[in-house]
């Protein structure tokens, strides 16, 4: 049989959600490599200071049921335009008013993770949800959310440059400008090519809120307790690892040459992992990237061995994870409420990284060392392996969700 053409405003569309990816890196890619600078501007330490990060990470869970919600009434990129507007004034309002710490933690614990949270993973897998038909959505969202990966490849290394050039207050009033302006605004204006959400059944839990489903449902606490590894290791990438790099002495160079390769596997592994969801049980191959995972935040803790290997070990792990979580969930869930889903296991996601940053940081100054939090994730990623193996290894699609409202409510356990 012929291939079926996709069509041009689809794959336009497609580009604007990877781009919308790639730009979003810039938020949390410029906190990490100005986390020391920001401290000592507040006259904080790390353990002090990291309080700001992890309001940001707690911020970005619990933004992400609602940028869900809000995804699945106006549209995913209407949702990404306001995430665009809203870090841009997280990122100038700091800025603009640098006196204050606890203005900055509100602009960008705040207002900066529902622009992070409104600008990436959920809203970009409502837009592919709609846009493909299943057998195809794996692979379209590892394209789309590769634009973090060329993040890392692109832009790391410009921030990792940029550091010692410009200060923090330009770095953030720039970008804020940025992103308020030409990145909202074209956002917005694309919105208007993506399409309606599917006419939700009758059935399918109708009326039904998000949470009534899941909460009964073991495959959802299989795929949440794996997510916390995920986001727990993101977060110390994200914030601590240039800090634990700069203290062993590594050369800038090297740590810019490390986050390019790290993105350069990202990159591999979103597309691996899309493509070999077809031909694989997805629980094994998710298990597996957990399990890589692990191992890779080991590698930081053997001396001598350099930033290289690891950088290769997380990279190939990195979106792989998510990629699978959220085929998982948008298979198992109804039209109606599976973007609500997604956005309740990134909260778990972020809970993750939430605990990373500020145990991180109070490890750090209690023993001058991130070894303890390191030795810490390896376990938690091992156990997400475990969790994947053992609870996701019959998840279909909820039996539940495929009968009338008066069954909706009380969900069977499919995996059973």
């Amino acid at each position: 049989m012929p291939r079926t053409r996709i069509p041009a405003i689809t794959l336009a569309l497609v580009a604007i959600g990877f781009a919308a990816m790639f730009v979003s890196t810039a938020v949390k890619g410029l906190y990490q490599v100005y986390f020391v600078d920001l401290a000592t501007h507040f006259g904080q330490g790390r353990a002090q200071f990291a309080w700001s990060g992890s309001v940001f990470m707690l911020a970005t869970g619990l933004m992400s049921p609602v940028v869900g919600a809000l995804s699945d009434r106006v549209g995913p990129l209407r949702t990404a335009a306001a995430g665009a507007l809203a870090a841009g004034i997280a990122l100038g309002g700091a800025a603009l008013w640098p006196g204050s710490l606890t203005f900055f933690v509100l602009m960008f614990g705040l207002a900066g993770a529902f622009g992070l949270a409104a600008m990436t993973f959920v809203p970009m897998g409502i837009l592919v949800d709609r846009l493909f038909e299943e057998r195809k959505k794996g692979l379209a969202y590892a394209v789309v959310t590769n634009g973090t990966a060329i993040g890392f490849i692109v832009l790391s290394p410009l921030w990792i440059w940029l550091q010692p050039q410009a200060g923090w207050i330009t770095a953030f009033g720039v970008a804020g400008a940025v992103f308020a302006l030409p990145v909202a605004g074209a956002l917005w204006l694309t919105s208007r090519w993506e399409p309606a959400s599917a006419p939700a059944p009758c059935t399918a839990g109708a009326d039904v809120p998000a949470w009534t489903v899941v909460r009964r449902d073991p495959v959802f606490y299989a795929l949440a307790a794996g997510f916390f590894g995920c986001g727990a290791t993101m977060a110390f990438i994200d914030v601590h690892l240039i800090a634990y790099w700069q203290g062993q002495g590594v050369p800038r160079l090297a740590m810019g040459y490390a986050m390019s390769t790290l993105g350069a596997l990202e990159l591999a592994s979103g597309l691996v992992s899309g493509a070999l969801a077809l031909r694989w049980d997805k629980h094994r191959l998710l298990a597996a990237f957990y399990a890589l995972r692990s191992a890779s935040m080991l590698l930081l803790l053997v001396p001598g061995l350099g930033v290289l290997p690891f950088a290769v070990g997380f990279g190939a792990s990195y979106l792989g994870t998510v990629i699978l979580t959220s085929m998982f969930c948008f298979e198992r869930y109804g039209s109606r409420i599976k973007g609500k889903v997604f956005g309740l296991l990134f909260l778990g996601h972020q809970l993750g990284a939430f605990l990373t940053v500020q145990l991180g940081a109070w490890s750090f100054d209690a023993t001058r060392s991130y070894q303890h939090s390191i030795t810490a994730l390896v376990a938690v990623t091992l156990c997400s392996a475990a969790c994947s193996w053992l609870g996701l290894r019959r998840a279909g699609p909820l039996p539940a969700l495929a009968k009338g409202p008066a069954h909706a409510a009380v969900p069977e356990a499919a995996s059973r």
